[in-house]
């Protein structure tokens, strides 16, 4: 679960320049050299020396970043949720940015409650010039592939899209933990849709445009539109303070008297944790249904303790709990269940009508089954209750097509609000939700076509997001300005991020 929290790379960093050195016994002292430093790290970390953590970094660096903001950093978004740290593997050697011969040292790093990888870079005299934490994904042994052969599909396999689309989806689907996809693709008014594997491990039955995934975190982009409707009515306003919309007082929730604002909630500034701190702690916690038995009332609760420790807007710091709060403060403003409101904002106007929050009893023989990729065996579905806002929504790839091409065509100002850029990153910007980054040409496509394969794709920026819970993937996607999109859904926890950048890569570029 906490491995789904940390949807976006934790990542702090300068990059320097460093002079390459061929010399091997000097690349074996400067691995001991990234060792005996990242041991130093570990221990000042979980004495909670954070401060000591600064003296580590560059000149450079420190004239990126403060002794609070480390501080902040580790304290909050590594130390609280995630615990002391165990143990450490080194992995290996990688190419480093902005120059490949710039070295990155990455290691694998246990804590009590998540596996995280590091990237170290060094300056001559021992400092750190780069450090980013991010989501450990370790390559799990298969002793049997499934043969690609056997996988049920629609795709015709007539056209090179159509090939390489085939390719992808089957090495996909070659893990035996994984079980189907569901895949869109939007040119303009054409649409191709292609159908893998089985719904229900063992069935033999093949998805269609109505078999239903839980969508997870696009569902963030459908609370970002109804935001963007509520205050193109005037209902609010993006630097409203959010307690002008929360029942009783919150006098903590503020930092040196600058309030957290709607605007911070919608593009993850608002210091608030992924998660509430006391989230494990509920009455009645199920860690295969985690969020059932936490409340509205118990977010409010929770918000009544909280006090930030960074300033509003200063920092970015994806929050499950930020867009549970978004979609009180949408209840409370329009005095209408969230249900309604998708209702009435997006579905019935898109005619989306197999999107739901909570599956009718009629459809739930339509939805696809979840399973854990690591384990291969079906994992109960979540129920988001409160936090519905922020990972509720369950739907289908005819649903989710209508979605894009109503973002593509920019179908109302709505739609429009939801792009504007709010949060500047080093590799991405953020609108309300959605990612908004350049589209990067893959350099391993496997189409047999070298002119698109030696392209990059120029002048093109990817509007996205996508969605994870324990026994599904998904991921939707456009081009700004442009005409092609993508969607694909997933009853597995593999990533299929991956997937849907290259076909959208190849589409752009061909």
């Amino acid at each position: 679960m906490k491995a789904i929290l940390l949807a976006l790379c934790l990542l702090i960093g300068f990059k320097a320049a460093a002079q390459e050195d061929n010399n091997p016994e000097n690349k074996i002292q400067e691995n001991k050299n990234a060792d005996l430093i990242l041991t130093r790290l570990i221990e000042h970390y979980n004495n909670d020396q954070f401060a000591e953590i600064h003296q580590f970094l560059s000149a450079d660096f420190k004239q990126h970043t403060t002794e609070q903001a480390t501080i902040t950093f580790y304290q909050r978004n590594l130390k609280k949720p995630f615990g002391k740290i165990t143990s450490w593997k080194f992995l290996g050697l990688k190419a480093g940015k902005p120059r490949p011969a710039d070295t990155l040292y990455s290691y694998s790093t246990t804590f009590e409650r998540i596996q995280l990888a590091v990237d170290i870079m060094l300056t001559a005299d021992q400092h750190i010039s780069y450090i980013a934490w991010r989501p450990f994904a370790e390559k799990k042994a298969v002793n049997a592939l499934r043969d690609p052969a056997t996988i049920k599909s629609n795709n015709p396999g007539q056209t090179k899209l159509q090939r390489y689309a085939d390719t992808l989806a089957r090495a996909y689907l070659s893990d035996p933990g994984n079980s189907s996809l569901s895949i869109g693709l939007i040119n303009g008014d054409s649409i191709e849709t292609f159908f893998y594997g089985e719904t229900k491990k063992g069935t033999g039955l093949l998805p269609d445009k109505g078999s239903l995934y839980e969508i997870g975190s696009i569902s963030k982009t459908f609370t970002a539109i109804m935001v963007a409707h509520a205050v193109n009515e005037g209902k609010i306003k993006f630097n409203d303070d959010i307690r002008k919309y929360l029942p009783g007082k919150f006098p903590d929730l503020e930092f040196k008297g600058i309030p957290i604002k709607i605007i911070n909630l919608c593009n993850h500034t608002s210091g608030l944790p992924s998660i509430p701190d006391d989230f494990e702690k509920q009455p009645g916690y199920i860690a295969t249904d985690p969020y059932l038995h936490y409340s509205k009332e118990m977010i409010y609760r929770y918000l009544r303790t909280f006090k930030p420790d960074v300033s509003p807007g200063a920092e970015a710091n994806y929050s499950n709990l930020g867009f549970a709060v978004l979609g009180t403060i949408l209840e409370n403003v329009y005095g209408k269940p969230l249900e309604k409101l998708v209702e009435q904002t997006l579905t019935k106007p898109l005619k989306m009508y197999h999107t739901y929050y909570e599956v009718p009893l009629a459809e739930q023989k339509i939805m696809a089954t979840g399973y854990s990729d690591q384990t291969g065996k079906a994992v109960p579905y979540w129920n988001l209750v409160a936090f519905k806002a922020a990972g509720g929504l369950k739907s289908d790839l005819h649903d989710m097509l209508l979605y894009v091409k109503a973002n593509i065509k920019a179908k109302n100002k709505d739609f429009l609000l939801s792009y504007q850029v709010t949060d500047h990153q080093e590799d991405f910007e953020r609108g309300l939700a959605w990612m908004i980054q350049p589209l990067k040409n893959e350099q391993d496509l496997k189409s047999g076509d070298q002119a698109i394969e030696n392209q990059t794709v120029k002048n093109h920026t990817v509007i996205w997001h996508n969605g994870g819970t324990a026994g599904f993937r998904s991921f939707c996607g456009f081009i700004k300005g442009g005409q092609q999109g993508i969607v694909i859904l997933s009853n597995s926890s593999a990533g299929v991020d991956d997937i849907a950048l290259k076909l959208l890569s190849y589409e752009t570029v061909k």
